[in-house]
């Protein structure tokens, strides 16, 4: 409600207000110019997709205002002087049903308020109107209109509230007088000689019966509080005090405290108080693009982490919120970010809604992620605890980086974390302690994939390299399978996965023709019962324990990449499982029995039933079993033999 003593007569106006029921005596009507008449229906029916932002676009002109006081002021001896402190006033009647915006800034004079209220003169225009015409004509959403830039078209939205609009105002230059200014929005406008006495602007918003919400003092505030709480000047309602926070980001990181960083982290997260940060990052640049950045972690990953269209950081200009979630100023593998950027550089549409794609904004974007990955780096070195908290939270997005950003994928490859062969579960380590550890006859870094500790390190294929000593990442999320498609090497050590190819753990020729030469029957036993199930049926180096195993050619995909993509049902046309390799442990024994059989009696039936169950073993060794069914009839047949044979011996 207003603090004004309400007017008993609701013709009359307003008290406190000058009488503006009429035009004065001197008033002249003059056209809009016919842009200004597109413009005006342009930003009433479709520019804004938000009408609050109304007021965002009038206090930000009144900033404006006072901003040009002070520089007029430093510029100009013969300008009148400025009354009082600057700031912004606003003052509502729910009688009259007004919202009056005030400033002590620069004011217009007659000639000025005719070009900026009444023509549209910006370079432009016309463009951005044939543009949104053509756009329109495809029916399209108008996010490829042509963005001229910030155009000022800002004022105009008050027609979107307003069934008229009063403009009071006066000049700091010398000899101006001042101007009344009016107009209904509907192709004309009024001039008149006004009645100010200081300079400054006076918007008077007649509000529509549908906008009468803007008369409430609390309605008013939240938008203040939502797009303009860091604007620098103080804004008053009704003589309150209603923009509060000071714009942390562009003060020196020394003078802002934890308890501000936790005020603003709630502010732009609207999260529930008390709730603090885990990290933050504030960065300032000046070249080649000025812009202020103050960037937080959250302690825990939000809901919609998984959401690749969400983003959390907030885009200012000149402290003013332009957009809540833009999704243009960090890559998407950083999309855990929450906080704000600031920027007088960056290209906006008419509306400031809508961000050119252009030079600045990429520069911020690469200045953003350069000094993200630095700080996670000086975090991860300087507080290994907090570093593990992040990464619990927010690893597994982290770890898309390394597909999707090639320019930084040697630093996002550094703060990776995984569990190891050789660690205890949930101890984390890096590629860079990885290889500070391998052995000197270890020449590559081995890696396992599959869903969870749990499956991987029971896998037959890590025997070999338990044997050996050699230690091997356990990349346990989905997500990983990418990464080691994109990552190559680390540290010009190539990765290399164990459950892929051959591998080499440094045993001589001879030793491998001594191996395959033991079980050589077995082996051509295996591939004439199996047939085309398998690719190939070979020796095998990593198996000491186990019988045999499944491994997938150098290339192929995965066991494992072929269950993710299952999973996610994202096979066209539904997924064609790899023929995989068997590989045979030539120092088992019933792989060594088995080559003795198929010697004495090749293609004999006892003969395809082993070389069935060594296959149907190596499945279910990965968790795998096509028909079970069948499976416990082999074995219950099997053992029928053995016991068979036992009792007759």
């Amino acid at each position: 409600m207003s603090t004004e003593t309400p007017n008993p007569n609701p013709t009359d106006p307003p008290a406190n207000q000058p009488d503006t029921s009429s035009p004065a005596p001197a008033a002249v009507e003059l056209p809009f110019q016919a842009e200004v008449q597109q413009v005006l229906a342009l930003v009433i029916n479709s520019l804004y997709t938000n009408q609050e932002v109304f007021l965002r676009e009038l206090i930000s002109n009144a900033s404006d205002a006072l901003d040009k006081a002070r520089f007029l002021a430093l510029t100009r001896s013969d300008a009148a002087e400025q009354q009082g402190e600057p700031g912004i006033t606003i003052t509502l009647d729910d009688t009259a049903r007004t919202l009056t915006i005030e400033d002590n800034g620069v004011g217009m004079t007659r000639d000025e308020v005719v070009q900026n209220l009444g023509t549209i003169a910006k370079s432009g225009t016309l463009e951005f109107l044939k543009a949104n015409a053509e756009a329109s004509k495809k029916k399209d959403d108008g996010s490829k209109l042509q963005l001229i830039g910030q155009f000022g078209v800002g004022f105009y939205a008050a027609f979107m509230v307003a069934s008229r609009v009063d403009v009071h105002t006066r000049s700091m230059l010398p000899g101006a007088e001042p101007v009344l200014w009016r107009s209904a929005g509907a192709g004309t406008f009024s001039l008149a000689a006004g009645d100010r006495e200081h300079p400054g602007t006076r918007i008077v918003l007649h509000l529509k019966e549908e906008a009468k919400e803007y008369t409430k003092a609390w309605r008013v505030k939240e938008i203040i509080r939502k797009y303009s709480d860091f604007v620098h000047f103080p804004i008053k309602l009704n003589d309150e005090l209603a923009n509060r926070s000071t714009a942390l980001w562009t003060l020196p990181k020394s003078q802002v405290t934890e308890e501000q960083h936790a005020e603003l982290f709630h502010h732009v997260t609207s999260g529930y108080l008390g709730e603090k940060p885990l990290h933050h990052v504030h960065i300032a640049v000046d070249a080649p693009v000025q812009f202020y950045a103050l960037l937080y972690i959250p302690e825990k990953a939000p809901p919609d982490m998984f959401q690749k269209d969400r983003q959390g950081i907030r885009l200012y200009a000149k402290r003013v919120l332009i957009m809540e979630d833009c999704d243009k100023l960090a890559p998407l593998y950083l999309r855990f970010l929450r906080g704000v950027v600031d920027s007088e550089d960056l290209s906006l549409n008419v509306s400031r809604e809508i961000l050119q794609e252009s030079r600045t904004l990429s520069q911020i974007e690469q200045q953003i992620t350069r000094q993200v990955l630095r700080a996670l780096k000086d975090l991860a070195e300087s507080d290994p605890e907090k570093y593990q908290a992040f990464w619990k939270e927010f690893g597994k997005v982290l770890k898309e980086g390394v597909s999707l950003d090639w320019k930084n994928k040697d630093q996002i490859a550094e703060l990776c974390r995984f569990e190891t062969l050789k660690g205890e579960a949930g101890k984390l380590t890096s590629l860079r302690q990885y290889v500070d550890a391998m052995p000197e006859d270890q020449k590559e870094i081995y890696y396992i994939t599959g869903l969870g500790r749990a499956a991987v390190e029971r896998s037959p294929h890590l025997e070999a390299f338990r044997k050996r000593g050699y230690d091997v990442l356990f990349m346990t999320e989905p997500v990983d399978e990418w990464l080691v498609k994109s990552l190559d090497e680390f540290d010009k050590r190539r990765l290399k996965s164990v459950t892929h190819g051959d591998v080499d753990l440094g045993e001589s020729t001879e030793e491998k023709k001594t191996d395959e030469a033991a079980v050589d029957a077995a082996i051509k036993a295996v591939k004439e019962a199996l047939g085309d199930r398998v690719k190939e049926v070979r020796a095998s180096r990593r198996l000491t324990d186990s019988a045999s195993c499944l491994v997938s050619a150098e290339g192929d995909p995965g066991a494992n990449f072929e269950r993710i993509l299952k999973m996610m049902d994202q096979a066209p046309g539904g997924l064609q499982e790899s023929k995989r390799i068997l590989e045979l442990n030539p120092s088992h024994p019933i792989v060594k029995n088995l080559s003795k059989v198929a010697e004495r009696e090749p293609g004999s039936d006892r003969v395809k039933q082993w070389a069935e169950l060594l296959f149907d073993q190596a499945l279910l060794a990965e968790g795998v079993v096509q028909d079970p069914a069948k499976l416990v009839a082999k074995i219950q047949d099997l053992l029928t033999q053995v016991s068979g044979a036992a009792a007759s011996g």
